[in-house]
């Protein structure tokens, strides 16, 4: 069929062309009758056509039937009708709406078919069926038609198709919206960039976030305002309040924005720089608004401090201005705040603080007093080595123990004996006495103090026999000096021939013991009360023992004979047990005598001070320290801090630097053992013995955490338990140090068996880590387990809960349990908040349950 009309379009084009050739002819004859070609070609036509049309006229010459059926035709006819079929074979052919005959298999033109589909389909739709009159004018084309009877019928969707398809988009919008349709209506919209219209429909198909856009667009800040606000994106909302100068709803907007950033921003300067920007603004729209109490709150909340004093200045109010001064840490204009608000104290504890930190020692001292704060004004004394003034300041405040230390570094022996006895360290009040040759008066401190061999040996040495039985017979069992106080008695009832106290008191000397250098003494005493008595058997037999240990012992070997001689039955001889080992020494102010220990902090030696002739334990450091410069200077600066605890509970560190190319720490040297050791020999502590020593420890971590100290390395292991029943805590700001040179070295830590979450993962710790491992250690001390001992421990501290004490000893107290578990609990909030409330529920505990 193709091919037909090609053939069709080419044959018009030929007959329109002659026939415009032929009026142009016409043309010329008319306007040029002389051109030469021209009249050729009239002549043949004449030539050809004249006779014959001229015989058929009715007498008109060949010339004048030319002019009347040839020109004028021509003229006016023939060329107009060959221009018109030349341009319509050209133009493309209009395409005709044609159906297919299925049966003829042909396509032919349905203008009849059209009408009477049209016609069929509205008796359809009379009929009461729009839908199916709709199905038969889409089928044949009837495109309008069908539309139409689809939204009669209800079928919207197609109504719209239909419209979308013939490029009539408004209407199929506006159908679309009809139909429920909200979220195809708002895109076509769009599209025709009819954007209140397309905001509209995404409302309605509550798409905010996109309606919003529609509205921005369409110039509506404000009902965008409200669809970013209402579809959680405030920041986007703000913009939009903004450009509406509502200042108040923005700055709601981006308070909630800086709520939902939260800290996300700590670690990356870039988020904090644009996170500070967006707090001054939020800050900068609430002061816009008229809201300066919450402009103020808002730049403080968002640690833009600074800005959030000023403004409190110019509402007047300077204690609040004083606070968010000191936030941002400009102590200067919060001194000078608080001492406009009338708080000339507060003031002047700031400013020292300031000059305390910026090594101004003696000026913070001299504001820390007038601020009637004694102790810290003592302690920067001390620390620039004023030690009277010191002194004087921990007199004042009613801290003997220092105020004594100080008094006697300055050399005022009298004044600090007098406030060792007034803070109850009678040991050293005792000492003091000593050095000032009272003997007496010495012998009857350290009985105060609890050292009672000690006060006997004094009282015995002065031949006060009676005040020494008495001092003597005060020490029990349960002491480590019980068999020393022992021998002394049984020897002063020996030479007083009270023998069978002297036995008594020489045997419980030497039960369960083997001779060795420390004891021969006292085997040798009961050998010859023994003798005294005529139990000839008990002294030969002790008599071969002594002569086994040492032949030359005293006149032993004579005593045997004489023993032997009354007595037939022989006893078997033991062998000698001997004991070896000597302290090394050293040159310096320290003198070692001896190895106490060794750690993952470093060997700790048992040395004397020479200058200050007194026992210390001397920590020798890792080699480690000293490749790293910034952690020696630390280090220096952790032992000044630790040195500043002066707590019964607490080991007290006396001095740090170098000696001998190694870097040590010299601290009180304590008679007793670790509770990691105790634990490993005897198993763990009965629950009286639990509060007690927790007690104590939890009194020495309170008092650091008020002098703002968090240990970091809490556990039995760096408690000592002292011959008297005193904890205390060692090794105070070293933890930290430590950890520091082995994030700068190869030193692999320990196994952190105590470590709380928080500082496994290495974020920054407060004293509450303290408490995590305090929970550990208690857990220990119960069960004598760890909570966690095989696996990843890191992952079982961050993520793996404690197991019940009661799940593995359920004889431990309700009480003690509920501690570990609080201590143990792995968000620091949700932990005990200080040592002094584990204090509160052991006090309970002590009262009632844990007995």
């Amino acid at each position: 069929m193709g091919a037909v009309k090609a053939v069709f379009k080419f044959c018009f084009a030929l007959v329109g062309l002659a026939l415009l050739l032929a009026g142009g002819l016409g043309l010329a004859v008319a306007y040029a009758p002389d051109t030469p070609g021209l009249d050729a070609a009239t002549d043949v036509f004449t030539g050809l056509l004249g006779p014959m049309l001229a015989a058929l006229s009715l007498g008109w010459s060949a010339s004048e039937v030319m002019d009347a059926l040839v020109a004028v035709p021509l003229r006016y006819v023939v060329g107009p009708l060959g221009l018109v079929l030349l341009i319509g074979a050209m133009l493309p052919g209009k395409k005709k709406v044609v159906e297919f005959d299925e049966e003829e298999g042909s396509q032919q033109p349905d203008k009849r078919a059209l009408k009477k589909a049209r016609k069929e389909a509205k008796k359809i739709a009379k009929r009461g069926m729009p839908e199916e009159a709709g199905e038969l004018c889409f089928a044949v084309g009837l495109m309008d038609d069908a539309a139409v009877f689809f939204e009669q019928a209800g079928d919207l969707q197609r109504a719209a198709e239909i419209r979308h398809d013939q490029n009539r988009f408004l209407d199929s919008a506006e159908l679309y919206s009809k139909a429920g349709q909200h979220e195809s209506a708002g895109a076509i919209y769009a599209q025709q960039e009819a954007w209140e219209k397309a905001a509209e429909a995404y409302t309605a198909a509550e798409n905010l976030s996109v309606a919003a856009e529609m509205y921005e667009k369409a110039g509506a800040d404000r009902k965008a305002a409200e669809c970013f606000e209402k579809c959680d994106f405030p920041r986007h909302a703000a913009k939009a309040y903004i450009r509406c100068e509502d200042w108040l709803a923005a700055a709601r907007c981006l308070e909630q924005v800086m709520a939902e950033e939260g800290t996300g921003h700590v670690n990356d300067p870039k988020k904090a720089a644009e996170y500070a920007k967006l707090v001054r603004m939020t800050g900068n729209l609430y002061e816009r608004a008229g809201q300066f109490d919450r402009a103020q709150a808002v730049l403080a909340k968002g640690g833009a401090s600074i800005p959030a004093a000023e403004l409190a200045e110019k509402g007047e109010d300077w204690e609040r201005a004083g606070e968010l001064y000191l936030e941002g840490k400009d102590a200067e204009r919060a001194a000078a705040a608080f001492e406009k608000a009338g708080e000339a104290d507060r003031a002047a504890r700031i400013l020292a603080e300031y000059y305390r930190d910026r090594g101004e020692s003696e000026e913070a001292a001299l504001q820390f007093e007038k601020a009637g704060e004694l102790l810290e004004a003592g302690d920067l004394y001390r620390s620039i080595e004023k030690f009277s003034e010191a002194g004087a300041c921990y007199e004042r405040f009613g801290d003997g123990a220092q105020a004594a230390e100080m008094f006697s570094l300055a050399g005022d022996r009298q004044r600090a004996a007098a406030n060792y006895e007034k803070a109850g360290h009678y040991s050293e009040a005792a000492e003091l006495y000593a050095l000032a040759g009272d003997a007496e008066r010495e012998a009857e401190l350290l009985e105060q103090a609890g050292d009672c061999l000690k006060a006997g040996q004094i009282h015995l040495e002065a031949g006060r026999i009676e005040e020494a039985i008495g001092a003597l017979q005060k020490v029990t069992a349960e002491e480590q000096n019980f068999s020393a106080a022992a021998a002394l008695l049984g020897k002063i009832f020996r030479e007083r021939e009270q023998y069978s106290l002297a036995i008594a008191k020489l045997t419980d000397a030497v039960a369960g013991r083997e001779i060795d250098r420390e004891s021969l003494d006292a085997f040798f005493c009961l050998a010859t009360v023994h003798e005294a008595s005529e139990n000839w058997n008990e002294a030969h037999e002790l008599y071969e023992k002594i002569l086994a240990f040492d032949y030359h012992y005293e006149d032993t070997a004579a005593r045997l004979e004489a023993t032997r001689a009354k007595l037939t039955l022989q006893s078997e001889t033991q062998g000698p047990v001997s004991g070896g080992g000597g302290p090394t020494g050293t040159s310096g102010r320290y003198i070692i005598r001896g190895t106490l220990g060794r750690g993952g902090m470093g060997i700790v030696y048992k040395a004397e001070d020479t200058v200050l002739d007194r026992v210390v334990a001397f920590k020798v450091l890792p080699e480690s320290l000293k490749e790293n410069p910034q952690a020696l200077k630390n280090f220096l600066r952790e032992a000044k801090h630790a040195a500043q605890l002066n707590h019964p509970n607490i080991v007290t560190v006396y001095d740090a630097g170098e000696q001998d190319g190694v870097y040590y720490i010299a601290m009180e040297y304590v008679d007793g053992n670790t509770l990691k050791d105790i634990i490993k020999h005897r198993g763990k502590i009965a629950p009286r013995g639990i509060v007690h020593v927790v007690s104590q420890m939890a009194e020495a971590l309170a008092y650091a955490h008020e002098k703002k100290i968090v240990h970091r390395d809490v556990k039995t292991a760096n408690t000592m338990w002292t011959k008297d029943r005193k904890a205390k805590i060692m090794d105070f700001g070293l933890a930290k140090v430590i950890e520091e040179v082995r994030n700068h070295t190869t030193v692999i830590s320990g196994t952190p068996y105590y470590m709380s979450p928080e500082q496994t993962l290495g974020k920054n710790v407060d004293h509450r880590s303290d408490l995590y491992s305090l929970g550990v250690s208690v857990f220990e001390m119960a069960t004598g387990e760890l909570p966690f001992t095989e696996g990843n421990l890191p992952y079982h501290h961050v993520h793996t809960p404690a197991p019940s004490v009661r799940e593995i000893d359920a004889e431990v107290p309700d009480g003690i349990a509920k501690v570990v578990e609080k201590c143990l609990r792995k968000d620091p909030a949700e932990r005990y908040q200080s040592a002094r409330e584990i204090l509160t529920d052991l006090r309970q505990l002590s009262e009632g349950s844990a007995g």
